[in-house]
């Protein structure tokens, strides 16, 4: 009798064990307490998902979260350590000495033009274009032309508004800085278009 029983508990045809009960319970309680905790950390970090990328929208926060900060730029302000270089400063304007530009000999710093188109949007009143480091016009009608001289930083400020603008060069006689098709884009930031240089 004893072999018998003993040969259907190996054989896993004894239900009625106490011992089999208990640990088949404690086994299924157990598995309950690990599902909900994996289900409980899936919704989890489904709404964090939803939350990080909801705050991904939001301008602001997209400008002071965002990581490749050094690749899209920054806001260029009078505080910023490289205001005077980037804006083209001299003499008392900055602390930092400026570059001196080297001019060949015979080579005559005459004055030209450089034009700026927006690209995608009829027009942006509050963008404006500088001109070492002065507003030389707003695009308002989508274009500005200015007069620049060789070594003047041209800028597209658009820390006026938050959408995303897209400024080209698309003319600039006698210059070989900024290139002809040089873009830039702000998203409620200041751009560098470059210093201006002269072609050879």
């Amino acid at each position: 009798m004893d072999d018998l029983r003993q040969r259907r508990r190996y054989l896993g045809e004894e239900e009625d064990d106490p011992d089999l009960r208990e640990y088949q319970e404690t086994h299924r309680r157990f598995s309950d307490r690990v599902e909900r905790l994996v289900m409980q950390l899936v919704i989890l970090g489904l709404v964090g998902l939803v939350l990080v990328q909801s705050l991904a929208i939001s301008s602001p926060v997209r400008r002071i979260a965002n990581l490749m900060e050094g690749e899209d730029g920054y806001a260029l302000t009078q505080d910023s350590p490289d205001w005077g270089r980037l804006v083209g400063l001299t003499g008392d304007d900055t602390a930092e000495a400026e570059e001196p530009q080297v001019v060949p000999v015979g080579a005559a710093a005459k004055t030209t033009s450089i034009t700026v188109v927006l690209m995608n949007a009829p027009s942006a009143p509050k963008a404006r274009l500088m001109v070492g480091g002065r507003v030389v016009g707003t695009f308002a009608e989508g274009t500005v032309t200015s007069r620049v001289d060789p070594g003047q930083m041209v800028a597209v400020d658009g820390t006026a508004t938050d959408e995303e603008l897209v400024f080209r060069v698309v003319a600039a006689p006698g210059l070989s800085h900024p290139p002809l098709g040089h873009e830039v884009t702000t998203r409620g930031s200041r751009q560098n278009l470059g210093t201006t240089r002269r072609g050879n």
